[in-house]
C-alpha cells in the first residue's frame, strides 16, 4: 500500500507595512534609457490606479535589471525584513529558478507600496517555494517516493564545435592510413585545407588537430634517425624513401593547418560595435554646471557637455584658476569626443588656454559672435599655453558649436 504524504502547507504572513523608504537605496542603472522611462518607482502614496502603477513599475525593473539581479535583491528584501536565514538558504539557489516579476513586487514593498493580502500571499509562497528548492532532490523524493530525474546538461557552442574538430581530426587519420597503405608514394591528393573548411572548424580549435600531427611527424622523424630499435621493428616493413615520404605528408598537413588560421583571420567579417549613446559617453566627464560670483557680477550657467561631442570648437572657462580654454578640433578628426573625463580631437597647436584679469568684461565679449569672440581672444595680453582635454569640477562649458 502506497504511502501518504501530508499536503504541502505554505504560511501566509499577514499585510505587512512598506519598510522605511529612506533606508533602502535607489537602484541606478547607469542606463541612459533613463531620460526616457524615468529613475527607480517610489511610492510615497499609494497609487490610485494599482494595475496601471504596477505594470509601469515590473515594465522598468524588467528593462534595466535580470534574474541575477532579481534574486539578489529578494536577498535584500529578506535581510530587511529580519528574515537572515532565508536570505542565506536563497544565497545558495540557482538564478533560474528565480521569477522576476514577484522579486520585483518586494522592491516595491521595500520602496513604499502596501502589499494587499494575495500580493503578500504570493510573495510568501515564493519565498517558501524557493526555501525548499535548495534541497529540491530530497523534496520530490519525500513526495513522489521516486529517485528524482537526473538532468543532463546540453553541451555549448565551444563543446559542439570541439567535437566537431575531432571528429575531422578523424578523417584526417582515416586519409592518412589510406595513403600509407597504399605505399606512401612522393605524390598525392589529399588537400587538408579542404577538409577542415568542410567542418568549418574554429581557428582557436586548430590547435587539436595540430597537436597530434606534430607527435605524429617527431614519432617518423625517430624512425628515421634508427636509433629506438622499437620504431624501427613496428615500420620495417617501409624502406627509406616511404619513411620520408610520410614526413614530408605530415610537414604538408601541419603547413596547411597553420595556413588555415591565417585564411579564417583574412576572412573574419570584423564586428560591428554597438553604437555607445552620447549621453553615456559624456556620462563621466567632470564639470560645473553652474557659476555665481557677486563680487566680479560673474553669472555662469554652463551647457550640456553632450553638445561638446560633434563640434569644432569650444569655449570652456576654468572658474578656479581664472582661465579660458579655447579648443580648436584639429583637421583629422574634424569634431570633438568626449572619453572618460577628457576631450580628444582638439589641435593641440591652434588650441589655447590664456588667463583672464577681468572674467566679468571678457567672457561677455567671448559670448558674442565667433569672429569677434576669435578675434577678442587673440588679441587678449597673457601667457598663452597648449591645453591637455582634462576637465574638472571647476569648469564652466560656455559654448560648442
Amino acid at each position: 500500500m502506497a504511502r501518504k504524504t501530508k499536503p504541502l502547507v505554505v504560511k501566509v504572513e499577514k499585510n505587512k507595512k512598506p519598510l522605511s523608504i529612506s533606508s533602502v537605496k535607489t537602484l541606478d542603472p547607469k542606463d541612459p534609457d533613463t531620460k526616457y522611462v524615468g529613475t527607480e518607482p517610489e511610492f510615497v502614496v499609494q497609487p490610485d490606479n494599482r494595475t496601471v502603477a504596477l505594470m509601469k513599475s515590473l515594465s522598468w525593473y524588467s528593462r534595466f535589471y535580470g534574474r541575477k539581479d532579481a534574486k539578489d535583491i529578494l536577498i535584500q528584501y529578506l535581510n530587511h525584513v529580519g528574515k537572515t536565514a532565508e536570505a542565506k538558504l536563497l544565497a545558495k539557489i540557482d538564478e533560474n529558478e528565480i521569477i522576476p516579476s514577484i522579486c520585483w513586487l518586494a522592491r516595491m514593498n521595500m520602496r513604499g507600496l502596501e502589499l494587499i493580502s494575495t500580493e503578500q500571499a504570493t510573495l510568501s509562497n515564493e519565498i517558501n517555494r524557493l526555501v525548499k528548492a535548495v534541497h529540491k532532490p530530497d523534496l520530490q523524493r519525500s513526495m513522489t517516493g521516486k529517485q528524482p530525474k537526473v538532468v543532463v546538461a546540453k553541451p555549448n557552442v565551444q563543446e559542439i564545435m570541439k567535437e566537431k574538430t575531432r571528429e575531422c581530426g578523424g578523417d584526417l587519420e582515416g586519409l592518412f592510413d589510406e595513403y600509407v597503405l597504399s605505399g606512401a608514394a612522393a605524390k598525392y591528393t589529399v588537400k587538408t585545407i579542404d577538409e577542415v573548411q568542410k567542418r568549418n572548424i574554429l581557428p582557436q580549435h586548430v590547435s587539436i588537430l595540430s597537436e597530434v600531427w606534430k607527435a605524429k611527424l617527431s614519432e617518423f622523424e625517430e624512425v628515421l634517425k634508427g636509433k629506438d630499435k622499437d620504431l624501427v621493428e613496428g615500420y620495417r616493413q617501409y624502406n627509406k624513401t616511404q619513411i620520408k615520404n610520410i614526413i614530408k605528408f605530415i610537414e604538408t598537413v601541419i603547413s596547411d593547418l597553420n595556413s588555415y588560421i591565417s585564411i579564417k583571420k583574412a576572412t573574419k567579417t570584423p564586428r560591428t560595435r554597438k553604437a555607445v549613446p552620447v549621453e553615456k559617453q559624456v556620462a563621466k566627464l567632470k564639470y560645473l554646471r553652474n557659476f555665481k560670483d557677486v563680487s566680479s557680477k560673474l553669472d555662469l550657467v554652463s551647457i550640456s557637455p553632450v553638445k561638446l561631442h560633434g563640434a569644432s570648437e569650444a569655449w570652456v572657462y576654468d572658474t578656479a584658476k581664472r582661465k579660458l580654454h579655447h579648443y580648436i578640433a584639429d583637421e583629422y578628426s574634424k569634431t570633438f569626443s568626449v572619453k572618460g573625463n577628457s576631450l580628444l580631437g582638439f589641435c593641440t597647436k591652434e588650441s589655447e588656454v590664456k588667463t583672464l584679469r577681468k572674467p566679468a568684461e571678457q567672457i561677455k565679449e567671448i559670448m558674442g559672435s565667433k569672429p569677434a569672440a576669435r578675434k577678442y581672444f587673440k588679441d587678449i595680453k597673457a601667457v598663452s599655453v597648449s591645453p591637455n582635454g582634462r576637465f574638472n569640477e571647476s569648469m564652466v562649458i560656455l559654448k560648442a558649436f
